[in-house]
């Protein structure tokens, strides 16, 4: 299988949500603990993630066994920084790494999983493959790993969609038919929205579940 890492990003001062996003709690799990499910589920390469902000308090939260913890030691420079350091701990083996926030609580292996057949599909022609609906863009995004050095070249103030826009025809934009890939957190509002959308889809999977046992 190729090894897709994930780099998920929890490094975040979460400032507008007044607490730690990465530890925010659906149904009794912690935001960044349904990352490293997601990834898990979805069959990709054990992740790296990159801890900044409340390192201790989220290792103290979340078994982050096989995660690959790494921290940025400069997290007030913003989420490239964070990227740069989580990709300068991806293993020299990966073919490719999922840029993942982990303020996106909704995104399951459903999201994941056609990034990496297209991926799988296109690879040699396309290089950066970002989920959409709706015609709007979302995350994680899958990049292959011949454009590490170009995000690790770029200022920790510009955003990694810099590098998007450098090579527009290396990417391949995935149909998602869920707005999972949309919802991130940054506020308490925000947060209500996910946590209510969480429980709706768990109780249609109950729902479900109940109706296969009749």
């Amino acid at each position: 299988m190729m090894r897709i890492v994930p780099v998920i990003l929890a490094a975040g001062a979460s400032a507008r949500m007044g607490r730690p996003k990465a530890l925010c709690e659906f149904e009794g799990k912690a935001t960044l603990l349904l990352a490293l499910e997601a990834c898990r589920e979805a069959g990709v390469a054990p992740p790296v993630t990159v801890l900044g902000y409340d390192a201790d308090a989220i290792r103290a939260s979340v078994d982050l066994t096989g995660a690959g913890a790494v921290v940025n030691p400069n997290p007030d420079h913003g989420q490239t920084s964070s990227l740069k350091v989580g990709l300068r701990a991806v293993p020299p083996d990966a073919e490719a790494f999922l840029l993942y926030p982990a303020d996106h609580p909704l995104i399951t292996a459903n999201e994941i999983s056609p990034l990496v057949a297209e991926y799988r599909r296109l690879k040699g022609s396309k290089q950066i493959f970002i989920p959409s609906c709706n015609l709007r863009r979302g995350h994680p995004v899958l990049v292959d790993m011949a454009l590490r050095d170009e995000f690790l070249r770029i200022p920790d103030a510009s955003p990694a969609r810099t590098v998007y826009t450098l090579h527009a025809e290396r990417i391949a934009y995935v149909e998602v038919p869920t707005l999972s890939i949309l919802m991130d957190m940054d506020t308490p509002e925000d947060y209500a929205r996910c946590l209510e959308e969480y429980r709706r889809r768990e109780e249609t999977k109950r729902r479900a579940r109940k109706e296969e046992e009749r």
